[in-house]
């Protein structure tokens, strides 16, 4: 503890605590537009498929 900033250590607590929220919501968005991507290359295999099946 800064012994001129008391509130230093509760400064330092909460920045942390901010970035691995911020960390935490990131990996959301990622795996989400992963899940997201996954779903339309199956949706866009399917369609390939059915093409091919009409020629």
């Amino acid at each position: 503890m800064n012994p001129n900033n008391p509130l230093a250590d509760r400064e330092n607590a909460l920045e942390i605590q901010w970035i691995r929220e911020k960390e935490k919501q990131m990996a959301k968005d990622r795996a989400a537009k992963k899940a997201q991507e996954a779903k339309s290359e199956s949706k866009g295999q399917g369609q390939q498929e059915t093409s091919q099946e009409q020629k």
